[in-house]
């Protein structure tokens, strides 16, 4: 997978101290939880290691013990950090991780860092997993940046057939895959490079569900999809809007909405956060020369699952904001606008402050994080 080396271009900060002990390096976590933030501190202290050893393919412990990850996506930009000091910078990595079983995170128990960690510890088997893997309730692999229209039709059909070994109803299986599709291809297409996608169907899971008084048993979707680029999710439709390159009818909408909006920008939502909401609208497109055939309706089949779910996380991730796809803000008006806000406004009114969030890292590229979490009763035995 290329770029991964650009998360650290990218994040050009500095760990205060580093000490080298029995000629190797160590990393200690001191926090309960795998956050974005600790993603920066790794991060910072990795570029400290390359700063003061400069040269030197020192080995890296990273000291985890017992934690938990965030969500899904964050224990995947873990693993393309450990990949990309193997492989792009020749350090041996050793990692102490006891993970935490959590529904969001379940796919950790099937992930290529096992083989960084004591027993297994294999990092060649670590490098063969991180590209490829469809194993149990797994599914993993790297695709080409050059993605054909006819390759995307057969990665559907190999995620359906996936995803049919769990009885998932027919419905809620066919917006997944066709979910994953969009999100695979624009991911290829917008950033010109190899993109990962992990897919993990989790073990049973029970909690009390205080609606009927008794214990019920729940399943969890956690899908990931992340490529690293120069560029960003919204990049496309911001130069369409500096260029004024807004010619038809719907981009001329477009550029209304952008004349409201460019008068509340502020810290907590700004002209980067409009592109990007921008281009989750209905037959608006980023790429060149497109007109009014772009937009896919993305935001409604994500909905659609949210509403087959008891409990989500989904968002995109590009740079440091992110657009989070909170079901009650992902309503559209009668002309198909989306305003990430509870008027369904997109012209007269902000979205949300709940539909953004800003991380700690700088992610170059686009990052997909998708959690389901489904009722026993909803999925269904019967294929």
């Amino acid at each position: 997978m290329e770029n991964i080396k650009m998360l650290f271009e990218y994040n050009r900060r500095y760990y205060p101290r580093i000490r080298m002990e029995n000629k190797c390096v160590t990393f200690v976590n001191r926090s309960d939880e795998i956050s974005d933030n600790t993603i920066k501190r790794i991060i910072d202290f990795i570029n400290s290691v390359h700063k003061n050893y400069s040269g030197i393919s020192i080995p890296i412990v990273f000291d985890f013990k017992k934690i938990k990850f965030a969500d899904k996506l964050t224990y995947i930009i873990f693993e393309c950090i450990c990949y990309s000091l193997i492989k792009d910078y020749k350090h041996s990595v050793y990692i102490s991780l006891l993970p935490e079983k959590n529904i969001l995170t379940d796919g950790i128990f099937y992930s290529p860092l096992q083989y960084l960690t004591g027993d297994k510890y294999d990092p060649k088997k670590f490098l063969h997993k991180f590209n490829i893997e469809i194993y149990q309730k797994h599914y993993r692999t790297v695709i080409n940046g050059d993605v054909t229209d006819n390759y995307l039709g057969v990665l559907n059909q190999n995620i359906a057939t996936f995803l049919s070994a769990f009885g998932i109803e027919i419905e809620c299986k066919e917006q997944i895959t066709e979910v994953i599709g969009e999100l695979v291809g624009n991911a290829c297409e917008h950033g010109q490079t190899s993109c990962l996608l992990d897919i993990d169907i989790t073990t049973d899971y029970f909690k009390s569900d205080e609606d009927i008084e008794e214990d019920a048993l729940y399943y969890g979707i956690n899908i990931a999809i992340l490529n690293f680029s120069k560029t960003l999710f919204g990049d496309g439709i911001k130069c369409k809007i500096d260029k004024k390159e807004l010619g038809t009818r719907r981009y001329i909408e477009l550029a209304k909405a952008y004349d409201y909006h460019k008068k509340h920008f502020s810290n907590q939502y700004s002209y980067v956060d409009f592109c990007n909401i921008a281009s989750l609208q209905d037959k608006i497109s980023g790429r060149p020369n497109e007109g009014e055939s772009g937009g896919t309706g993305l935001t409604v089949l994500i909905r659609s699952l949210q509403e087959k779910a008891t409990e989500n996380n989904c968002y995109v991730l590009s740079g440091n904001r992110s657009v989070v796809f909170d079901k009650e803000l992902l309503h559209y008006d009668d002309n198909n606008w989306l305003g990430f806000n509870k008027t369904k406004n997109f012209f007269s009114d902000i979205p949300n402050e709940l539909a953004f969030y800003k991380c700690e890292v700088f992610i170059p590229g686009t990052a997909y994080n998708l959690n389901l979490i489904m009722k026993r009763d909803d999925l269904n035995e019967r294929n």
